[in-house]
């Protein structure tokens, strides 16, 4: 059959699209899976997608088409071809499949004689054995031996101590992040590369703490402020130090008194705000006032849950939200924290508050804004089907998605959300499980690319259409050059 006659088939502006959203789709047929493969976007998303065990057959199918490195990628695979990728001619398909196994899929082979890149993910594998430890701490490549050094495995003495006493600077300041044994600190103190990084554990003493606090490199200074056993002339020392950086980690310390906290506040916000008011002309340390503020408010200040009411007033909105968060804090100031000026305290309050009204939890969720993380407040509150419904005609787009979360929305709102001015609304509408078919093969013809894709993504999308797709692309001869690669 002639797919441009199907009739239940859109006419598809975005083919490449639709194409790619396939690729992601858990419920392919494999048979359709192989017609995909051709396709340059293709391979890589269709051995990635999550929870699919690629069949022989299959993975046959990649070989065949080239895409050696793509199916290397996949989690699961037969043992047979586990093995094959593994052992490879190409380092990069060796590389890639030994990421996998470096994430826990793994294997103990360590091939001392092959590639960098090999060699470099195999580092990362979090269970080696001591004595393949032992062959990369003195692999002759130096970002071989930085890998293990950056990786979570705990390193054994002696390989540890190799990778302190590394001839690569990088080398050494990664494996710093170790505890080094004592007798290595004073070298490590002396050293360039790991000055700043060893200084969280040393056994400090007054010369040394005095020492470091006028070090010149803020760095060092930054992290002797953080250090736990840091004496308190030094600690209020730092705390006006020329840096944002150091005042800010005096600032999160638990032992620093409120007042001293509060100065250094206020000084941080008055270089932020200078840097917000003239952003062209600001001083540099004015810009960094401002960053060092946005990682304050993410700090977790876990000793804030033994004692949270005085910071629940806190001017740092990182306080307060640790505040909101502690067990410990009355009912009373959390149920004031629903109003607090920052839209994530509001948020922690809300998830903690029981019985808050539906006013109250409407307000919340309106002034949230948008956010580059999807947690919002209304995953913390159950609107009741009546309002969500009543969002579906909302002026706001962020509001009109909430009614998709009743699982008894009309058809009908679901066929207007699905038709949406918004194309973030469509998309919803198209990643929804509960969408049906036929308005899922609408949306394949959708003009928004994302809609496009999140649609032929749905595993609600008939396999007939999923057929007519590539029968299409075939008879129009879209791009079928080569094998996907990462």
């Amino acid at each position: 059959m002639d797919p441009t006659r199907l009739p239940a088939l859109p006419a598809l502006v975005h083919l490449a699209e639709v194409l790619k959203g396939l690729a992601r789709n858990p419920a392919l047929p494999e048979e359709l899976a192989v017609r995909l493969l051709p396709y340059r976007m293709a391979p890589l998303p269709l051995a990635r997608r999550k929870g699919i065990a690629l069949s022989p057959a299959l993975c046959e199918a990649f070989l065949v088409h080239g895409a050696d490195e793509a199916l290397a990628h996949a989690e699961a695979l037969p043992p047979e071809f586990a093995a094959r990728l593994a052992a490879d001619p190409d380092p990069k398909v060796r590389a890639a499949r030994a990421k996998v196994e470096a994430a826990g899929y793994g294997r103990q082979a360590l091939p001392a004689a092959g590639p960098e890149a090999e060699r470099t993910a195999l580092a990362g594998l979090p269970d080696l054995k001591a004595e393949s430890l032992a062959v990369l701490a003195a692999d002759a490549d130096a970002q071989v031996r930085e890998a293990l050094a950056r990786g979570g495995v705990e390193l054994p003495e002696d390989v540890l101590r190799r990778l302190l006493t590394d001839t690569d600077t990088a080398v050494r300041t990664a494996a710093c992040r170790h505890r080094p044994p004592p007798d290595l600190h004073a070298a490590l103190l002396a050293d360039r590369a790991t000055r700043k990084t060893v200084i969280r554990f040393l056994d400090l003493d007054p010369d040394m703490a005095a020492a470091l606090a006028t070090d010149p490199n803020e760095e060092v200074r930054a992290e002797l402020a953080a250090h736990p056993a840091l004496p308190t002339e030094l600690r209020d020392l730092l705390a006006r130090d020329p840096s944002p950086d150091v005042r800010g980690k005096v600032f999160a310390r638990a032992d620093t008194p409120p007042e001293l906290r509060t100065e250094i506040h206020a000084w941080l916000t008055a270089g932020a705000r200078r840097s917000d008011e003239d952003w062209e002309n600001a001083e540099e340390d004015d810009l960094f006032c401002e960053i060092v503020l946005i990682f304050l408010d993410m700090e977790p200040y876990p000793w804030i849950e033994d004692d949270p009411v005085p910071h629940a007033t806190s001017p740092s909105r990182g306080m307060r939200r640790a505040a909101a968060r502690s067990d410990r804090l009355p009912a009373a100031l959390l149920r004031r924290m629903l109003a607090d000026e920052d839209p994530t305290t509001r948020m922690i309050a809300l998830s903690r508050t029981p019985d808050v009204d539906l006013a109250t939890a409407e307000d919340i969720e309106r002034r949230h804004g948008r956010s580059k993380f999807p947690e919002r407040p209304a995953d913390y509150f159950a609107f009741p089907p009546e309002t969500l419904r009543r969002f579906a005609a909302d002026p706001d787009a962020r509001m009109r998605v909430l009614a998709l979360r009743d699982p008894d929305l009309p058809a009908a709102l679901r066929e207007c959300l699905a038709a949406d001015a918004a194309h973030t609304v469509r998309q919803t509408v198209a990643k929804d499980p509960r969408t049906a078919p036929d308005t899922l093969l609408r949306l394949l013809g959708d003009a928004s690319e994302s809609v496009v894709a999140a649609a032929a993504a749905s595993p609600r999308l008939p396999v007939e259409a999923m057929r007519a797709v590539l029968d299409l692309a075939a008879a129009r001869g879209t791009e079928p050059s080569g094998a996907g690669t990462p």
